[in-house]
């Protein structure tokens, strides 16, 4: 058997499941100078079921408005093209995980993890003045697809992969079993899917410090994953064990900063996960 690529991989998970046209159009559509955010709005209402989550996740703790968005129209008005593809990005996200599950993982402290580094980034990206805040929501929830996709197409790897403990990361232990770490995988699938480049080559270098020491996206996402595994590995690490402080400075924050994006992501994942899967949260 010849040795697994992430680029193999994430070729197989892309022709398994392929973007869903109307991601490909609203991209499309925000990219062309012609195009207003009404006929974004039309095209997103031809979907009975991707309106109503989309409507959902609007009102959700994602966005704090102070009155409730009860329209597309609303929606895009207020929160504005870009934001509303990240928000079908995530619709699309949770398709995703639904059709690489696998039993060989844990699936709820996947879907966990996933939202809390969502919700830490969105928070971190916020108080950092950061634009584009709802992205790093969906980096987070993206960048441990990866796993899922090897799970499906390595079960064995997958299992061991997850034999991680106090002394060696996720992630270090991704690289002994595989050679290369879940996240890899995960932005070869978005390149793959030809999502912009801001939305894969953060999550591409997530776990390089150094890079994040030099760009404040991949240090926000750097931050928000090794949150997320403290948090969904109670007992075995601490948040402040994984998150380096010198990276934290590079974005001029400090141990509150974390403590309160960490607080934020606790209270609100579970209502995040019960619009973006309503049988995960029971």
């Amino acid at each position: 058997m010849l040795p697994l690529t992430p680029k193999d991989i994430a070729k197989v998970a892309s022709q398994s499941f392929a973007l869903p046209d109307i991601c490909v159009r609203i991209r499309t559509m925000l990219d062309d100078s012609n195009t207003s955010l009404d006929d974004i709005g039309n095209l997103i209402a031809l979907d009975p079921s991707l309106s109503s989550k989309l409507l959902k996740l609007a009102n959700s703790p994602l966005f704090r408005f102070e009155s409730q968005i009860d329209t597309l129209s609303k929606a895009i008005g207020v929160i504005g093209g870009e934001a509303l593809y990240n928000l079908v990005m995530a619709e699309t996200a949770s398709s995703a995980f639904e059709h690489f599950s696998s039993d060989v993982i844990d699936l709820k402290r996947f879907w966990l993890q996933s939202v809390y580094a969502g919700l830490v980034a969105k928070h971190l990206a916020k108080i950092a003045r950061v634009r584009g805040s709802e992205r790093f929501f969906l980096l987070g929830l993206l960048h441990n697809i990866g796993e899922l996709l090897v799970a499906v197409q390595a079960p064995d790897m997958a299992i061991q992969c997850n034999q991680y403990d106090a002394v060696t990361s996720p992630w270090k232990r991704q690289q002994q079993i595989l050679g290369f770490d879940f996240a890899r995988c995960s932005a070869d699938l978005l390149e793959m899917w030809r999502l912009p480049s801001q939305l894969y080559t953060p999550v591409m270098h997530i776990h390089q410090e150094n890079m994040a020491l030099q760009n404040k996206e991949i240090a926000i996402i750097y931050i928000a994953v090794r949150a997320s595994v403290g948090m969904t590995n109670d007992g075995l690490y601490t948040v402040g064990q994984l998150v380096t402080p010198l990276v934290l400075k590079s974005l001029k924050l400090d141990q509150d900063d974390l403590h309160d994006a960490v607080k934020y992501a606790s209270m609100e994942a579970d209502s995040i996960i019960a619009i973006m899967n309503p049988r995960m949260s029971k």
